[in-house]
C-alpha cells in the first residue's frame, strides 16, 4: 500500500472515530425524560409522574411535563414531598399520593 493511502485510511478512521464519539454523547442524555411517542407524550403531560432522582433535599421528579422538587406549585397545590416511587402533593383539600407512571383520574 502506499503512503498516501495509508494516510487517507488513518484520516477515514480518525474521522469516523469522532463523528461516532459525538453522535454517541448528543444520543445519550442520562437526566433526560424518556422520550416516547406523540400520544404517549401527551398522556405523560397530563398529571403523569414519569420519573424521580432522589438526591436528598435536591430530589425532583418529572411531573405533569415538567421538573418538580419540594415545595413547587403544581395541580392547585405544592409537592410536600418526594419518595422514591411518589410525590406527596398537598393543598386545600388534603394531600395526595401520586405514584410513578399511575395516571390520575
Amino acid at each position: 500500500m502506499g503512503a498516501s493511502v495509508k494516510r487517507s485510511s488513518r484520516q477515514y478512521l480518525a474521522l469516523l472515530l469522532v463523528l461516532t464519539t459525538a453522535w454517541a454523547e448528543a444520543a445519550f442524555d442520562p437526566m433526560a425524560p424518556p422520550t416516547t411517542s406523540a400520544t404517549a407524550a401527551a398522556v405523560q403531560q397530563d398529571s403523569v409522574l414519569a420519573w424521580i432522582r432522589m438526591n436528598g433535599r435536591q430530589s425532583i421528579a418529572w411531573y405533569g411535563g415538567a421538573a418538580v422538587k419540594v415545595g413547587d406549585a403544581v395541580n392547585g397545590g405544592r409537592v410536600s414531598a418526594i419518595r422514591e416511587d411518589h410525590i406527596v402533593i398537598s393543598g386545600k383539600g388534603g394531600s395526595r399520593k401520586i405514584y410513578l407512571l399511575e395516571r390520575m383520574h
